[in-house]
């Protein structure tokens, strides 16, 4: 993800997306729920949200997918906040 490529529509659709650092998939993405998502658009592919877990720890990702009330986001980890790096992610990472 690009550094500027993170416009955010906050009147129309969700932005922040509950999320689990240290529950990745093989190509270090998030997949989270937006089955709760009321009163807004659900983000879409391609769309730029913000990603928190319940520690408060946080970062920008990238909806690359929706598949039924999931999205598989892929977090800009050069933007993470709240502390160190989730352990699956700072062993042998390319930040990309």
């Amino acid at each position: 993800m690009a550094r500027g490529d993170h416009t955010i529509d906050y009147q129309h659709r969700e932005v922040v997306l509950r999320a689990d650092f240290d529950l990745l998939d093989d190509d270090l993405c998030s997949w989270v729920s937006m089955r709760f998502v009321q009163g807004v658009r659900a983000p879409e592919a391609g769309e730029t949200v913000y990603l928190m877990d319940g520690r408060g720890r946080g970062c920008v990702g990238k909806v690359e997918r929706v598949e039924g009330h999931y999205a598989c986001v892929r977090p800009d980890w050069s933007t993470f906040t709240g502390g160190p790096l989730p352990s699956g992610v700072s062993s042998g990472l390319n930040l990309r």
